[in-house]
This record gives C-alpha cells, sequence and structure tokens, in this order.
C-alpha cells in the first residue's frame, strides 16, 4: 500500500510541476521568447535537413543564428510552403480543365461519326 501512496505522491507532484512551468511560460514574455525560439530553431534544423537537403554542417549552422535569423529563415519556409502549395493547386486545376476538354473533344469526334 505504501508503494501505491508514493507513486500517486510523485504523479502528483509532477502533475503540479508541470502545470508550474506551463503557467510561468505563459505568463512570463521572456520564457515564452525563449521557448518559442527553441521551437523555431528545432523547425528550421528539420527544414535545412530535409526540405534543403542540408548537410550536418549546414544544420549544425542553424545553431549559430541569432533568434531574427532563425525567425526570417522560418518565414522564407513558410512562404515556401504556401507557394508549393498554391503552385500544385493550380497545376491541379490546369490537368482538370485539359482532362475536360480532352473528354468534351472526343464526345464531339465520336457524335460526329455517330
Amino acid at each position: 500500500m505504501k508503494r501505491k501512496g508514493y507513486i500517486a505522491t510523485v504523479l502528483l507532484g509532477s502533475a503540479v510541476t508541470v502545470a508550474g512551468l506551463a503557467a510561468f511560460v505563459y505568463l512570463n514574455d521572456s520564457a515564452r521568447e525563449k521557448v518559442e525560439g527553441m521551437i523555431n530553431r528545432e523547425k528550421a534544423k528539420s527544414f535545412v535537413k530535409n526540405t534543403l537537403h542540408g548537410s550536418d554542417a549546414l544544420v549544425s549552422a542553424v545553431d549559430h543564428l541569432d533568434d531574427a535569423e532563425i525567425n526570417t529563415l522560418m518565414k522564407f519556409a513558410n512562404q515556401a510552403g504556401n507557394l508549393k502549395d498554391k503552385t500544385g493547386d493550380a497545376f491541379g486545376e490546369i490537368l482538370d480543365r485539359a482532362k475536360k476538354l480532352t473528354s468534351d473533344a472526343t464526345s464531339k469526334v465520336s457524335d460526329y461519326f455517330d
């Protein structure tokens, strides 16, 4: 029985600690900026490694960038993603139109020969 009480106490203490840290980060602007900076830095590393197919040296260079440069890199990544989506949508629309024109032409030809 003592073990269950100990585990419950540890879990409760951990939950209170996590809630306290979350409240601190939420209420403290500088702590929130640091957490956002860390998250953006990891996103930037992922972008450089996976999207740009950067080498390990290039990925480690991200660690030496300041927060403003990281934010600029992430804005570039977001804009590139948006552009890719828009281009994909436009290309899909062109393909749909081409398919429709092809089917219209096919039906007109078949109607002509019938």
